[in-house]
């Protein structure tokens, strides 16, 4: 009888020693249709910027855009994993954000970027979140690089907030001057996501750029500047180009939202390829020379073969003839091509 009882005892203890183990270490995952990284540590670590760290813990990945239904992966708690710092992947990785086919929610993305630093009854006035606001990118015809980040002190192809980069710039005078001269020791770290093309008409609208980071020249090695990675939006990559920095401040919420009578159509989305849901950012292919504002409410039409609205956007940032929006909120994911205007 004692005997039973002692080994119920263990048993117990084996338990629930297993339950702790399980709460507070990695677990396994397998990877389904349509998933992404991007997607896996939004819904699982609440925190999309963490794939690149999610990315770096299982190197069987060689490319972070290209993961498969079945495919096995670790993921380690989110304060384990926050907590790591990135590593070497193979020099083929694609120098993209992966691709992100799944609707997210505006919330989940703006809660998962950190903390602006302005006072919280100023944060109401904002349409969007600072970091998501500069994270947004761009739709430029000319790549406004002027330089790279070349390497890391320890070698690693990604880099995060206060890590240490190298720089070269294609006018080597304003590494002198960025030492000398405190409103020009900072840069844009930028990457040229990809080209875009009209969907109707196939023309080239330009390059579709996106910002990792803010650097700091901190000094220099031997003949080689040296920053700090101040702010990050994601994970900074040596190769990423480099912009000169101006200071960014998101659009103050409108006291009358306008719905002007234009239209237009979505000619790509930020967070993926193809498809945007709540919270992402679509670009459009009318700007400020075409009478957009920031604030402007415009809905999003499904297409043939009926024109049903299929959801909301809001233009947050404009060029001359393109224009940043966030989605509001739709009813199915908003594709590129799909027509937007007024009904």
């Amino acid at each position: 009888m004692k005997k039973t009882y002692l080994l119920l005892i263990i048993s117990l203890l084996l338990y629930s020693g297993n339950i702790q183990a399980q709460d507070t270490g990695s677990q396994e995952y397998i990877i389904q249709k349509n998933d992404t990284l991007w997607g896996i540590s939004n819904t699982k670590l609440e925190d999309p910027f963490l794939w690149p760290k999610l990315w770096n813990v299982n190197p069987h990945i060689n490319n972070p855009d290209l993961i498969h239904p079945g495919e096995k992966i670790i993921i380690p708690s989110k304060e384990k994993l926050a907590e790591s710092q990135p590593g070497t992947q193979p020099e083929t990785e694609k120098k993209s954000t992966p691709e992100v086919k799944h609707k997210t929610k505006k919330t989940d993305i703006v809660s998962a970027l950190p903390a602006v630093e302005t006072p919280a009854k100023l944060d109401k006035k904002y349409m969007v979140n600072k970091n998501l606001f500069i994270s947004s990118g761009w739709i430029s015809e000319d790549f406004p690089g002027i330089g790279k980040i070349t390497a890391t002190p320890s070698d690693r192809k990604i880099a995060g907030k206060n890590d240490v980069v190298y720089l070269s710039l294609d006018n080597e005078a304003s590494l002198i001057d960025a030492q000398n001269e405190r409103s020009k020791n900072r840069f844009f770290a930028i990457r040229d996501i990809r080209t875009v093309n009209h969907p109707e008409t196939g023309k080239r609208l330009g390059h579709l750029i996106r910002i990792t980071g803010i650097l700091e020249i901190i000094g220099m090695d031997n003949t080689t500047s040296k920053a700090k990675i101040i702010s990050s939006f994601g994970e900074a990559q040596v190769g990423d180009s480099l912009m000169s920095y101006t200071e960014m401040e998101p659009p103050l919420a409108p006291d009358v939202v306008r719905t002007p009578k234009m239209d237009g159509y979505v000619v790509a989305s930020l967070f993926s390829h193809e498809l945007s849901g709540e919270g992402n950012i679509v670009f459009l292919d009318r700007g400020q020379n075409d009478g957009l504002q920031a604030g402007d409410v415009l809905s999003v039409f499904s297409g043939s073969p009926v024109d049903r609205v299929i959801g909301k956007i809001q233009v947050i940032s404009m060029q001359p003839a393109t224009s940043a929006a966030v989605v509001l909120d739709s009813a199915e994911e908003i594709s590129i091509g799909n027509k937007w205007g007024q009904k």
